[in-house]
């Protein structure tokens, strides 16, 4: 699992002008970072660290780049979900943007 969600965190750093395009509306973009509010939960996808990060309550969770992977026990299925929701997202618009 672990080199799998590395090569979505590569995937999702290398879509992050798309993702910044799409969740204008439903996250907080900035030039570099996009925060992601999911209650209990917040993503941020940070392009120049090319790094994500998952905060529960407050608390880290996941820390992941392309190269490394850090997931806390018992939140492996919620990271790994929302690295395929945001690949998947980026994938879908580019596809319709191109047709």
């Amino acid at each position: 699992m672990s080199e799998r969600i590395c090569k979505g965190v590569a995937k999702i750093i290398n879509l992050f002008d798309v993702l910044k395009k799409i969740l204008d509306d439903k996250a907080i973009c900035q030039d570099d970072t996009i925060t992601i509010f999911d209650p209990p939960f917040e993503i941020r996808i940070m392009r120049k660290e090319e790094m994500l990060t998952f905060n529960f309550e407050g608390e880290d969770v996941a820390i992941l780049s392309k190269s490394q992977c850090w997931i806390k026990e018992g939140f492996e299925d919620i990271v790994e979900d929302w690295i395929v929701a945001l690949t998947s997202l980026g994938f879908k618009r580019f596809i319709l943007k191109n047709r």
